[in-house]
């Protein structure tokens, strides 16, 4: 998140959420998410992802649905402790620091009044979350720190800072290369994107003009929640695209976003929501087309190093029948051939005019000794070249079609393109799968269905996953995107699935046997009732490097069933 924007979204949320008091801590990976009772259950979400730290209100919930029981941290523990049931007093941020300020306070023992202060530092890298105690004292971090072990808190005098000073002295002779010097150093308060924003304008403006024209619309103008895509948002995660370049998050109109479709939100949190909704989509199929191209690569690759190696061999054993041909010819001259050391002088009786030659023996080897070591390697040739034709047939088989398989991949590159070139390589290289062949969708092609399966009284199919892979590989490579998806709210357990190949609406009763389903293969499997999250897949996402079986939500509802299995089994 660009430091501006991050300044806006810190003075919108403010409003929002100071004087509320915090409800629920709960962590997934590197994000915090902080409930403060706000409307529409929505949520403070603190990413400390060091490849993309933000603070915003998401309704987009991080839902941690591994099989295994969830383990807790030091860090939550004592955030818990120190900050539940207290009130948010304050959050702020100081416009030159990359660090925002939490300020809680709660009542203690004796009804004395506790301040607790969340400092998050949301700096790359160095990213991360100090809790300190009201005498300023730190009382943990939530990644270890090296070195001297001291923080920094946010400066509130920083405030005071004039954007207008940046332009006070600006001559309208300034290059490009003396603006970016100046003003883009390694203290910069402007990121990398408002540089290429820079750049950009100067294509219209003068550089003096461009810089000016950028700090008004910064500083001197209402942010615009926008977010800027190559490919419409809904295809994010579907089709390949550069998140870097191809997906912006911005709270200025941007003039290098020229061509890319323009998305425009209620606030800055919603924009930052859809925008890292997106991202994480994004960033999954490229880490998954990635790891598939290079699978595909590398198995070229060693073919074609085969290939050359056994061209290398057959050379060793080129022309068998000449083998042959000078042991005849030894024990066809046994009577009149002429040995000089390593050499024996023979008539060569299969040249229609028979002359001479020098064949090579070992010296000091008796001529029917030579001639059967010629016959030996005569043979040895022959069963080496078969062997190298069978080796060749088979390295030669998969060659071609793994250069097909690369060649579709890299023309279109999207989700689909990604399952079905990684099915085929799969079994073209004849490596066991769980996945196992069932039924015909998608216009007659195959796809695979795995799990636990079951019919509902609506004859809808339903899919329970066995553990977190199979659970990742039904969402993500079977699932489509108006499948009902299903998991038990607040406890490890299978993701179901409903698969849904007519698009309509799917009955009620056929979600609640889903629902019983996806409660009974939980750990909720022995409470009376749980409440069980279910949604179209399509607003299901996978968040960046997370493990298996870990899922965000876009929006869901949520249905209260008992544990029980009452659908049909079909296996």
């Amino acid at each position: 998140m660009d430091n501006l924007y991050l300044s806006a979204v810190v003075k919108e949320i403010a409003l929002e959420v100071q004087g509320r008091s915090v409800a629920r801590v709960s962590s997934t990976n590197a994000n915090l998410l902080i409930d403060l009772r706000l409307a529409g259950g929505h949520q403070l979400l603190v990413s400390m992802d060091r490849t993309s730290p933000a603070v915003y209100i998401t309704r987009t919930l991080p839902t941690q649905l591994l099989t295994e029981k969830r383990k807790s941290n030091g860090f939550l523990s004592l955030l818990r402790k120190h900050i539940f049931d207290a009130r948010l007093e304050g959050i702020w941020k100081a416009p030159l620091d990359r660090i925002v300020q939490m300020d809680f306070e709660k009542l203690a023992a004796g009804d004395n009044r506790v301040r607790t202060t969340l400092v998050l530092m949301l700096t790359g890298r160095s990213a991360n979350a100090h809790l300190v105690d009201d005498q300023g004292s730190l009382v943990a971090s939530l990644f270890e720190q090296t070195g001297s072990g001291e923080f920094i808190h946010g400066n509130r005098s920083a405030g005071a800072f004039d954007p207008a000073s940046l332009t006070s002295d600006l001559s309208d002779s300034i290059t490009a290369a003396q603006a970016l010097d100046r003003f883009w150093g390694t203290d910069s308060i402007f990121g990398p994107q408002l540089k290429g924003e820079f750049a950009a304008r100067c294509g219209d403006l003068t550089p003096a003009a461009a810089f000016k024209s950028l700090i008004d619309d910064v500083f001197n103008r209402e942010p615009i929640p926008l977010v800027y895509s190559r490919v419409p948002l809904d295809q994010v995660g579907r089709q390949l695209i550069n998140p870097k370049a191809d997906l912006l998050l911005s709270h200025v109109e941007l003039v290098q976003a020229r061509g890319m479709l323009r998305y425009r939100f209620q606030s800055l949190s919603e924009a930052a929501d859809e925008y890292y909704s997106a991202r994480a989509r994004a960033i999954a199929l490229r880490a998954e087309h990635s790891a598939l191209r290079q699978v595909v690569t590398r198995e070229i690759a060693r073919r074609e190093a085969a290939i050359t190696a056994i061209e290398s061999d057959r050379a060793r054993f080129e022309d068998p029948d000449r083998l042959k041909r000078y042991g005849d010819l030894i024990l066809a001259n046994l009577a009149n051939a002429k040995i000089s050391g390593s050499s024996v002088t023979v008539v060569d009786y299969y040249d229609p005019n028979p002359g001479e030659i020098q064949i090579e023996i070992p010296e000091g080897v008796r001529l029917q000794e030579a001639a059967a070591d010629y016959f030996a390697r005569y043979q040895k040739a022959r069963r080496a070249l078969e062997a190298i034709a069978s080796r060749e047939r088979d390295v030669g088989r998969n060659l071609d079609p793994l250069k097909e398989l690369l060649l579709r991949l890299e023309h279109e590159p999207t989700d689909q393109r990604v399952a079905e070139v990684r099915l085929a390589t799969e079994r073209l290289l004849g490596r066991p799968t769980a996945l196992q062949s069932d039924k015909h969708v998608r216009g007659g092609q195959k796809v695979n269905a795995f799990g636990r399966r079951f019919r509902s009284s609506d004859g809808y199919e339903i899919v329970v996953g066995r553990n977190d892979r199979e659970n990742d590989a039904l969402t993500f490579r079977v699932a489509r995107p108006n499948d009902i998806w299903l998991h038990a709210g607040d406890y490890p357990g299978s993701h179901v699935l409903v698969r849904n190949p007519s698009r309509e609406s799917v009955p009620h009763r056929t979600i609640t046997e889903a629902a019983e389903l996806a409660a009974f293969y939980s750990q909720a499997k022995r409470e009376g009732k749980a409440a069980v999250h279910y949604t179209q897949k399509k607003f299901v996402s996978k968040p960046p490097r997370s493990k298996p079986g870990l899922v965000r939500l876009s929006s869901f509802k949520t249905v209260v069933a008992e544990p029980r299995c009452r659908a049909e089994r079909l296996d």
